[in-house]
């Protein structure tokens, strides 16, 4: 897959007309993927995105918490069989009336043959510009605009700010089946106050990404990506109340794991919520809810596991 970076005017894309789809797609969840599966195949199939969060450029220290990490984002949209993928700064294009917008991008940078967006579609200055205009600068340009139907999840239409609420919530199970992939944060492994392995449960910890969602706390059964291994884990985050607290942490107790991973790049994808984290009266109560942790995390992810096979 091409990714086209930096200064959009900078850009060498394919050189063969595309079928584009645009929007943040944080998350990259199933409406996302409904628009991605509905690209032409027979055209260059082109992803838009925006790096930073348009929010960002728009409300200078509004900070919105992701879903994905333009890595991240960049990965699963690889992994949905997509040709090219440009990520777009707003800032460089904020002023762009829709006519400029449709010229200078769609039409003389991707050669777009094929436009599929949402029907809550806006574009140009001002977010002027809507789904009649853009079929209207489409049939002028040369391109047709296919506008498909918001996806649900029951009753709720799936976005993004609702797959945040999730997150937060703790709702990770709730999260997985609007974003058809589980909620997935990854960081580098830090060297923590090792009370883990002096109990017993020694964990793998990492400090939550700055601008990612951070799931509720408490503990959860999670896989852990470490290399091209992937294990279950017993999963806490938290503050640690039962030593006294501190930081927010994501420990991740792998089991039947037993290398050492400072430094490296961990992955934990959370599966279900389990419990609040909890402060005990001493380390022997605290133990004894850990053992039950695992045991559960055994039954939970031996059954997800089971199921994938």
């Amino acid at each position: 897959m091409k990714v086209l970076r930096g200064s959009w005017a900078d850009w060498d894309p394919v050189p063969e007309r595309s079928s584009t789809t645009i929007g943040v797609l944080d998350g990259v969840h199933r409406g996302h993927q409904s628009l991605i599966a509905g690209l032409d195949q027979e055209f260059v199939r082109t992803v838009l995105t925006f790096d930073p969060h348009p929010l960002e450029v728009l409300r200078p220290g509004t900070n919105p918490r992701l879903i994905t990490s333009i890595e991240e984002r960049i990965a699963r949209l690889a992994s949905l069989g997509v040709d090219q993928v440009g990520v777009l700064d707003l800032e460089e294009i904020r002023d762009f009336g829709p006519g400029e917008f449709v010229d200078e991008l769609l039409v003389g940078m991707l050669d777009v043959g094929d436009l599929v967006v949402g029907p809550d579609f806006r574009f140009g200055k001002d977010r002027i510009g809507g789904v009649d205009l853009l079929d209207s600068l489409g049939k002028s340009s040369g391109f047709s605009v296919r506008v498909l139907d918001l996806v649900r999840n029951g009753q709720d239409v799936v976005s993004s700010s609702r797959i945040r609420e999730m997150i937060e919530l703790g709702h990770v199970g709730d999260a997985e089946s609007a974003m058809g992939a589980r909620y997935q944060m990854t960081g580098t492994v830090i060297t923590g106050d090792r009370r883990g392995t002096e109990i017993g449960f020694p964990t793998a910890n990492l400090v939550p990404p700055e601008r990612k969602v951070v799931p509720a706390i408490g503990v959860y059964a999670a896989f852990a990506r470490v290399g091209e291994g992937v294990h279950p884990a017993a999963v806490n985050v938290g503050v640690r109340p039962t030593f006294g607290g501190g930081d927010l942490l994501v420990e991740a107790f792998i089991l039947d794991f037993s290398s050492e991973i400072y430094g490296e790049t961990l992955a934990i994808e959370f599966v279900e919520y389990l419990r609040p984290e909890l402060e005990f009266d001493d380390v022997d109560s605290l133990i004894s809810a850990m053992e039950s942790d695992v045991e559960t995390c055994r039954r939970l992810l031996g059954a997800v596991i089971s199921n994938m096979g």
